[in-house]
């Protein structure tokens, strides 16, 4: 799918803004899948830039210009993170600190600066280096969400290099809290059962998978 020129545009004034702070931030959501070359059956509708919770001020500052409302502590029975909102065309971009997601026993903690930051995933847009969120993550999300469209076509563009994004999610399977339904899920996405490993046993979703050695 060929990136529309006008978010090719937005995608463009988003990151000259934030590559002006010294904070992380990763694009997320769809416009980081099709960057990544996962198969959309839509084209993006917005933005999605995920960060630390500790980055949302300087961050929020630098698209102030931009900005619907102010960065705000959103709690729902599934998700937890600081929203906030802005205008760059037509396509709206949400900002989202701390994130966090519970379904079904399992958990799932994001963490920019001390994971996700360091594996490094890129896309070169026109003159812009753009970083963008691994699909390891996507995965993740996606299950815990029950996207079924989105799991399944980000499973198979993970499987065509497989061993390049396991390391990466058996460190984020380690840090959090997965039930065995999910893991399930996963393992036969990637057709490989290295990661059952990593199922919790009971519903405790608070950060078993800290503990684990």
């Amino acid at each position: 799918m060929q990136i529309p020129a006008e978010l090719q545009q937005a995608l463009h004034d988003a990151s000259h803004a934030l590559s002006q702070t010294s904070s992380s931030w990763l694009i997320g959501g769809s416009c980081g899948l099709l960057l990544q070359d996962v198969h959309l059956d839509k084209p993006p509708r917005d933005i999605d830039i995920y960060a630390d919770s500790a980055s949302v001020s300087e961050l929020h500052h630098a698209l102030a210009g931009r900005a619907v409302d102010q960065p705000v502590l959103s709690v729902t029975d599934q998700y937890r993170s600081v929203l906030s909102h802005y205008k760059l065309s037509r396509y709206t971009l949400e900002l989202v600190g701390g994130f966090e997601v519970q379904a079904e026993g399992s958990h799932y903690k994001v963490e920019i600066n001390r994971r996700l930051v360091s594996a490094g995933v890129h896309a070169k847009l026109n003159s812009i280096r753009i970083p963008l969120m691994p699909l390891s993550h996507e995965l993740l999300f996606n299950v815990l969400r029950n996207r079924e469209d989105r799991y399944t076509a980000i499973a198979a563009a993970m499987r065509a290099d497989l061993q390049a994004h396991l390391p990466l999610l058996e460190d984020l399977l380690t840090d959090n809290a997965f039930q065995s339904e999910h893991i399930q899920i996963i393992s036969q996405l990637l057709h490989t059962e290295s990661i059952v490993r990593f199922a919790v046993s009971g519903r405790d979703s608070g950060h078993a998978g800290r503990e684990r050695q």
